[in-house]
């Protein structure tokens, strides 16, 4: 009996120290993001300050700044959302998943635009509901991230945002859809998504992201599906679509 919990209190710790390693590959990779899409607004405004400095002309430098003022608006929604991301809470709030969503997808609009990738958005009213805005901010970043990096080229990113009843409990909630056109996921892979180490990233996963995503919306009283299909699968359409259901009402284990 005491070997045995050992061996759980053992796994208990252990589960704790991947969850945080996850987190600190999640900032990472955040970093990473907006580095980017912050250097991108940077430049131009280095490139409009050198067109201000050679212009002559009162309307260019006018149309200049107003460029420039656009830019710097960009840099600041980037950091509003960047603490917003890394803020800590420590008890739930009552939160818009379509404003957390925009949100999220806010970090993400520069790299959309380099690799040409299309939004769609599907926004129908949706009550609010109490959870740890942090970790579900986590749990969508992650979910917006693995759907770009499976689109290597073109392709068609979609977020679906409406109200929905747990099908079993009858539960008032919100689901969240977030649907990709990439290559799709082997069936075999599909079944085992959410187990621990299992990644379809051989060279860069690290087989912790959705495993703490299902953790942290099962913490909140939530589900997460997947459903995918590959191209020879699908008679040439293929996609990965992942739906978080979210109840209204904050789960027992947060102490709302």
């Amino acid at each position: 009996m005491n070997t045995s919990r050992s061996e759980s209190s053992e796994q208990v710790k252990q589960e704790n120290a991947l969850r945080r390693l996850e987190k600190l590959a999640a900032v990472g990779q955040e970093a990473s993001t907006i580095a980017h899409e912050i250097n991108n607004p940077l430049e131009s405004l280095t490139n409009l300050l050198y067109l201000i400095k050679l212009s002559d002309s009162m309307d260019e430098v006018k149309e200049y700044v107003s460029i420039a003022q656009q830019e710097l608006a960009r840099i600041t929604e980037i950091t509003v959302q960047t603490l917003r991301f890394h803020r800590q809470a420590s008890r739930p709030v009552n939160m818009d998943c379509a404003e957390l969503a925009q949100n999220v997808m806010a970090l993400y609009s520069g790299r959309m635009l380099l690799r040409k990738v299309d939004m769609e958005w599907r926004l129908r009213d949706a009550p609010r509901i109490t959870c740890l805005e942090g970790e579900i901010r986590q749990v969508l970043n992650n979910l917006v991230r693995n759907a770009l990096d499976a689109m290597s080229g073109r392709g068609r990113l979609m977020i679906r945002v409406n109200p929905s009843c747990e099908l079993l409990g009858h539960r008032s909630g919100v689901r969240i859809t977030v649907a990709d056109t990439g290559e799709g996921i082997s069936p075999e892979m599909t079944g085992r998504l959410f187990a621990l180490f299992q990644t379809t990233k051989e060279q860069t996963g690290t087989g912790l992201g959705l495993w703490v995503s299902r953790g942290i919306v099962e913490k909140h009283g939530g589900t997460i599906r997947v459903r995918s299909r590959r191209a020879k699968e699908a008679g040439g359409a293929s996609g990965t679509v992942f739906a978080v259901w979210l109840p209204v009402e904050c789960a027992p284990g947060l102490e709302c």
